[in-house]
């Protein structure tokens, strides 16, 4: 029977089933026939046990008895014949099948047309259908689809209710998009529902084929646990069509009547269409939701980077500590939270050491509440505890216990309510095992939400923060003993000198162009009591840092010791140069160039006694002239013997000397090197001026010369001679 079912087959494409014995068993299905026979008619199991007593039922058995074929014009799949005008459109013939007359083996079910089809109600639902596809294909959302899938069908084939439900990706449930026609007690109990076999929408949605039943006998011997709730609000007929594509079961419709009904071939195409219309377009609006989550997860991700990024550049900015913690509260208000607060722990205190809103009123309102009613040190969930603690809290809703918790009277309650809190993060400021505040956000009028999802941003944002904080506090820590190192090589006062004005200075370079600072540069007037002269010097060490301060301070501290015993200028650098060979152990790479002197006050001025190693020349400005005071020399701390030379310089009334290192004339602009001779020109402009205001002046114009940023740093020293 087989090969001759086979053939038949292939030129049969009306051909629905295929039986054998005499109780159908169905051996063969065609594609079609499953959907319009739905889940009770399968392969293997007789049609016998799946279809009620009625027409099909009976021409499957005359057509087996009788060896020839019936048809079954109406009343397909139904025990009864609906006359309704929405009643069957098709039929069915039944043939047999086998090896002749008397060997009959099996049937053959075939679908019939039914005379002409109902051409009015053809072409309504070919309009319904090409309405519905212009509708859906502009849906936005997946319950606008639901909506007008189950209204659009459910109108034109007198539907009396109808549902439409969506499954998520991998999950054993569904839910309503859109439901109508049923009790509202029933629509609660079944708007989300567990997939389980044996109840009609799972095994629709499970197996992916069509459940047709039309009337409660069906109903009852299909189904029987769930028949009570099938026919409930008087519904007998209920058609659940699976919502697939490909391989991806979406969802599934739901139609139902309160009468009996075949649905008949045209009707069952019409609802299976329009099921496919509608799983389309759920997977199209699946795909666009997708696609728009992902192009707003990485424009967050995007927009997060570059504030993490504006706040590495804030944290890294030449402002003090607080005035950068202001502006990290300012600039997260800017996009992130309706509120910001930053805490710091100070000793064994936690100080709020900024609150940011954009509104200034509401800023100056938990101010002035704060100053009433300053904060617990225990009060729980906020950025007191987590700068205690150490740990995150995340607050989706922040919950009004928690406000009566914090709230010291009623009156504060109302207050704090009033600033509308609806969700906060705090996270802390963790950098190295130690916990140095808090950061917190909030959202209030907003409306928005926290989620765990966001900790692990704020967190990078408050590491960020933490790193810059702990830098900067050890980078002041640094400063703090460079400075203190620096203001040891410098004298804490200058002499009093009758007839005489001392004006030094020392300048670092600026904080931005480098590290923690300790200069080779210094200046120095050392009092020669016993010889009633004062010792002058202006010197510059190669290098910086710690091995250049502990030059520094060999060579200061060995020219008073040799002014005291008595040396002349040049014996004392002779002497710092052998102090230097021994403490370098002979290396060139340290050496330092200098100009030193002796000062002596006479009844016609101020006579001194110059000598140079390796240092730029001194200048005296005399009215509005400039001498170059060039004493040759050589670098002190390279060789055993120097090449020195004195020289006498007479300063008379308003005369002025200036001592200066090179951080002056090598000092490079725009314009190249500020130079000797620009030094000679500023230095003739200050002509009549004090030495405070001669020394002030060279600095501000090298200062301006480099945009108000110096690159090396400077000593200076001017000696005047007072009228």
């Amino acid at each position: 029977m087989a090969t001759t079912a086979v053939d038949l087959l292939s030129v049969l494409p009306d051909a629905l089933a295929l039986t054998a014995g005499a109780d159908h068993v169905v051996e063969w299905l065609s594609p079609r026939g499953e959907q319009l026979f739905g889940v009770a008619v399968r392969r293997g199991h007789p049609i016998r046990d799946a279809l009620p007593a009625g027409d099909l039922l009976g021409a499957l058995d005359d057509a087996f008895r009788s060896g020839e074929t019936t048809v079954v014009p109406r009343g397909v799949l139904s025990s009864v014949v609906d006359e309704t005008p929405s009643g069957p459109e098709f039929g069915v013939s039944c043939s047999p099948v086998g090896d002749g007359p008397r060997r009959i083996s099996g049937l053959l079910v075939r679908v019939l047309t039914d005379g002409p089809d109902d051409d009015a109600r053809s072409r309504a639902r070919a309009r319904e259908f090409q309405h519905l596809t212009e509708q859906l294909s502009s849906a936005a959302t997946p319950a606008d689809i639901g909506r007008l899938t189950a209204t659009s069908a459910a109108t034109l084939i007198g539907a009396d209710a109808c549902a439409v439900y969506a499954r998520a990706e991998g999950a054993q449930v569904v839910e309503s998009l859109h439901h109508e026609g049923w009790p509202e007690d029933v629509v609660e109990r079944f708007r989300r529902l567990t997939l389980e076999r044996g109840r009609p929408l799972s095994d629709a949605v499970l197996t992916g084929r069509p459940v047709w039943l039309e009337n409660a006998e069906q109903w009852r011997s299909c189904y029987p646990e769930m028949a009570p709730v099938g026919v409930a609000g008087g519904h007998q007929a209920s058609a659940c069509l699976p919502l697939r594509v490909e391989d991806r079961e979406l969802g599934a419709a739901v139609f139902s009547f309160y009468r009996s009904r075949a649905f008949d071939l045209a009707e069952r195409e019409f609802l299976l269409a329009v099921a496919s219309l509608c799983a389309q377009a759920l997977d199209r609006a699946r795909l666009y939701a997708a696609e728009r989550e992902a192009r707003a997860a990485a424009e967050r991700e995007r927009d997060r980077m570059s504030f993490l990024a504006r706040t590495s550049q804030l944290m890294e900015a030449p402002l003090s500590l607080e005035e950068r913690l202001r502006q990290l509260a300012d600039l997260a208000v800017t996009g992130i939270a309706d509120w910001s607060a930053v805490h710091l722990v100070r000793g064994s205190q936690v100080e709020r050491v900024a609150v940011a809103h954009l509104d200034p009123a509401k800023v100056a309102f938990v101010e002035e509440l704060e100053r009433r009613y300053p904060p617990s040190p225990d009060a729980p969930g906020g950025a007191l505890e987590v700068a205690r603690t150490g740990v995150a809290v995340v607050m989706s809703e922040v919950p009004d216990e928690l406000l009566v918790a914090s709230a010291q009277d009623e009156t504060h309650l109302e207050l704090i309510r009033a600033i509308g809190l609806r969700s906060a993060i705090v996270v802390p400021l963790l950098t190295r095992g130690r916990c140095l505040g808090a950061l917190t956000l909030v959202h209030a009028e907003s409306g928005e939400r926290f989620t765990d999802d966001d900790l692990t941003f704020v967190g990078q944002l408050a590491t960020t923060a933490a790193l810059a904080l702990d830098n900067a506090a050890l980078y002041e820590r640094q400063r703090t003993v460079a400075r203190t190192l620096q203001a040891a090589l410098l004298p804490a006062e200058l002499p009093h000198v009758p007839g005489v004005q001392f004006a030094g200075r020392y300048r670092p370079p600026s904080p931005e162009l480098t590290d923690v600072y300790v200069g080779g540069d210094i200046y120095d007037i050392h009092e020669d009591c016993e010889r009633g002269r004062w010792a002058l010097t202006v010197a510059d060490v190669c290098g910086k840092g710690p091995q250049a301060a502990a030059l520094t301070a060999l060579i200061r501290h060995t020219i008073h010791a040799e002014v005291g015993h008595g040396f002349s200028p040049a014996g004392v650098l002779r002497r710092v140069n052998a102090a230097m060979l021994r403490h370098c152990g002979g290396s060139r790479a340290r050496f330092a160039t200098m100009v030193h002197g002796a000062l002596t006050v006479g009844p016609g001025g101020v006579g001194v006694t110059l000598v140079n190693g390796g240092h730029p020349p001194g200048l005296v400005l005399r009215g509005d002239r400039v001498e170059s005071i060039v004493v040759p020399g050589t670098l002190v701390g390279v060789y055993p013997d120097l090449s020195l030379a004195e020289v006498e310089v007479h300063l008379g009334p308003r005369d002025t000397l200036l001592l200066y290192t090179d951080g002056v004339t090598e000092a490079r602009g725009r314009d190249g090197f500020f130079g000797s001779a620009r030094l000679e020109a500023v230095l003739a402009s200050f002509s009549g001026e004090s030495a405070d205001v001669i020394a002030d002046g060279i600095l501000a114009h090298v200062s301006d010369f480099q945009d108000g940023r110096l690159r090396d740093d400077v000593a200076l020293l001017a000696v005047q001679v007072e009228p």
